[in-house]
């Protein structure tokens, strides 16, 4: 077969050239072609063939599956494990307080405290020495320094609810689980009470059934089943249940105040701890205690998707947990509760803490969003990261995954820290009474005490000098009171006056003044500084705090996309490294490749043609005195009027240029057409050698 300039350049790594020219067969059987020069930029620059682009951004940008979740054939299947051990967890967590996971830790961190390689003269001189070298520096920094004295004292309080219960401490936290788990099982679960969610056992289904039947209402059955969980002795038969929910017309909170009374509480008693849960840690660890296992209902009743995302909880969860890690219990004879050390304490503290990075606070909707896609992120950066960064790789993520628990409050405290230097000069109880004065004014403000805006103003200057420094100041220190002004000029704001003489329509600017919206700007500039703040401790102080330690114990961690962008940007300082590209093409030379891409478009559209094979050679006779040789073809012109089938002797050579080809030898006779390709291949690499 005729080597013809499309299989003569598939020789040479060209695949795609190979066509016909003005229908005339030139090469081999024309294969889908391609534009011969395809990486032409728009200013006629030969680019990279896309080929290699793809290959590069293969191997340097690890995309594939990479989402907000992350792999889901890795993150699933870990959050399902996850969740499932911190059902484990919580289980293990529940019940009586010798036997839970909660008094266990205690006692261990207490046998470590109390074991012979910490419990020794040596170790308590250690602990000593520390102790004193601390509390005297302290004193000195407090004694020299006006600004370090007032950073430890003074502090501003948040006063959006998320930022609060962002800062509180394990105990803080538990303490405001109890409000929220003691508001849903009085509620019966939900927005949508239903008997389900308080978890009853088969025994209370049937027991439910005997006293109210099948055609009680959803609440009746959630009530019955709260009396005999709270007094089994007392709610155990049909008169005395009823008897109580026959009130609960005329008192719809009975159910709450019976249930609190059998705590030995009562309405107002728990309304105050739960209006700052806080301060009343050890009253609200009293009550989980004696509410026990049974007081349990579903976190996270998320409608349909319920069951796969909701956890149990209960009160004895709640009680044993605080227990553990509480100073100050005793039992009923006024012994000492364990934990007696500070380690056993702070060896459940820990866990405790673990568990609440684990989950994000407690839920495994944060356990999906947030940690497990952390930990698969781990896995596959040390997947592909050098042996020597492995364990600095793993070290890294779990930290990242789990640390934001101490971080975050970290943060959030230190952010109202510097807050605090707004108060500079002035002493903490001064602080304190400021902010009592502060918040008597806004109540009265907002009651209508103030008849005038005079008075309003007067009340408020009083108000005011309270925040007079006591301690003078110099420009340095002045300068610190300005920016947490300015950073915190959003907290503990002056209210607007709200005039009593308005009534009716006229209200309406009391109403617009009580919420501040012409303090707009100040909340926006104050949110932002504070955020700002925020993050730059959280990223530029106390991670590094984290990670350094890390990175020296385990070495540095690999990270995939990081170095996806170094090889990136290696590429692209490779690439401008490189001579300008040639400019300015001949015109000539780009209507060529105009007319030869056009040549290639046209033929994609027509069926493929190909070299006419060689007819077989064919004797011919003299007649009428011309002379045909027996190594000659013939091709006719179109215009010739004899037909091809006809057996009349052809007794002349029509005229048609450029159609007789002289084939002296089947396999030797491609001589001329062989150097009129390799010419077509030189014209072609020429061309293509060009920056164009």
């Amino acid at each position: 077969m005729v080597q013809g300039f499309g299989s003569y350049l598939n020789k040479y790594e060209y695949p795609n050239i190979g066509t016909v020219n003005n229908n005339t067969g030139f090469g081999a059987a024309a294969v889908a072609p391609v534009p011969l020069l395809k990486n032409v930029g728009q200013n006629n620059q030969l680019q990279a063939p896309q080929s290699d682009i793809t290959e590069f951004s293969q191997q340097t940008m690890p995309m594939g599956d990479e989402g907000m979740f992350g792999s889901l054939q890795y993150t699933l299947p870990l959050w399902f494990v996850l969740g499932k051990g911190v059902d484990l967890y919580n289980k293990y967590c529940t019940g009586e307080y010798n036997k839970s996971l909660p008094a266990k830790l205690a006692r261990f961190g207490d046998r470590v405290s109390n074991s012979k390689l910490l419990n020794n003269s040596y170790v308590e001189k250690v602990e000593n020495t520390v102790s004193r070298s601390k509390q005297n520096i302290l004193n000195r920094l407090k004694n020299n320094s006006t600004v370090i004295r007032n950073l430890i004292e003074n502090s501003t309080k948040p006063e959006w609810e998320f930022a609060r219960s962002a800062m509180f401490t394990q105990e803080q936290e538990l303490a405001n689980e109890f409000n929220t788990l003691f508001e849903r099982y009085l509620k019966g679960g939900g927005k949508k009470p239903a008997l389900r969610h308080l978890i009853p056992s088969k025994e209370e289904k049937a027991f439910i059934k005997s006293i109210l039947g099948n055609s009680a209402s959803e609440m009746d059955k959630i009530n019955c089943l709260q009396l005999r969980r709270i007094n089994p002795l007392k709610y155990n038969n049909e008169q005395a249940i009823k008897a109580v929910l026959s009130q609960r017309a005329a008192n719809p909170e009975i159910i709450k105040d019976i249930l609190l009374k059998e705590l030995g509480c009562d309405a107002a008693t728990y309304a105050k701890y739960k209006a700052n849960p806080a301060k009343y840690v050890k009253e609200i660890r009293e009550l989980a205690l004696k509410a026990g296992k049974d007081m349990k209902v579903y976190h996270g009743n998320y409608s349909v998707i319920g069951p796969v995302f909701r956890r149990q909880a209960n009160m004895s969860q709640i009680g044993n947990k605080l227990l553990s890690i509480a100073k100050d219990a005793t039992d009923a004879a006024g012994n000492a509760v364990p934990p007696k050390t500070a380690l056993g304490r702070g060896v459940s503290k820990t866990v405790q803490g673990l568990m609440r990075g684990v989950t994000f606070g407690g839920g495994k909707l944060g356990l999906l969003i947030f940690v497990a896609p952390a930990l698969v992120d781990m896995y596959k950066n040390a997947k592909e990261a050098p042996e020597d960064q492995k364990a600095g790789t793993v070290a890294y993520g779990l930290a990242e995954a789990l640390s934001w628990v101490a971080t975050f409050p970290a943060s959030m405290r230190l952010m109202h820290k510097v807050g605090g230097l707004r108060y500079l000069g002035m002493t903490a109880n001064q602080t304190e009474q400021y902010r009592q004065a502060l918040e008597k004014f806004k109540a009265s403000n907002k009651a209508g005490e103030f008849a005038t805006k005079a008075e309003f103003n007067k009340a408020w200057e009083k108000v005011k000098a309270i925040k007079t420094p006591t301690t003078k100041l110099n420009w340095f220190e002045k300068g610190l009171k300005g920016l947490g002004t300015l950073i915190t000029q959003d907290l503990e704001m002056k209210p607007s006056w709200k005039n009593p003489k308005l009534k009716g329509i006229k209200s309406l600017g009391n109403t617009f003044r009580g919420k501040k919206i012409g303090n707009f700007f100040r909340h926006g500039a104050g949110a932002a500084g504070k955020l700002a703040l925020f993050f730059g401790i959280m990223g530029y102080v106390l991670t590094p705090l984290i990670t350094k330690p890390l990175e020296w114990i385990f070495g540095k961690h690999y990270d995939r996309y990081e170095e996806a962008e170094k090889k990136a940007k290696a590429a692209e300082e490779q690439q401008a490294a490189l001579p300008p590209q040639q400019q300015g093409t001949s015109q000539e030379v780009i209507s060529a490749i105009d007319n030869f891409n056009a040549n290639i478009e046209a033929a994609n559209n027509k069926p493929a043609t190909s070299v006419i094979p060689p007819r077989e050679p064919k004797v011919f006779v003299k007649s009428q005195g011309n002379i045909v040789q027996d190594n000659s073809r013939y091709i006719p012109s179109q215009e010739c009027g004899i037909p091809k089938d006809s057996d009349e002797f052809r007794t002349y050579i029509p005229v048609q240029s450029n159609q007789i080809v002289q084939v002296q030898d089947n396999v030797n006779g491609l001589t001329e057409i062989d150097r009129r390709a390799d010419n077509a291949v030189k014209q072609a690499y020429t061309l293509l050698s060009r920056r164009i």
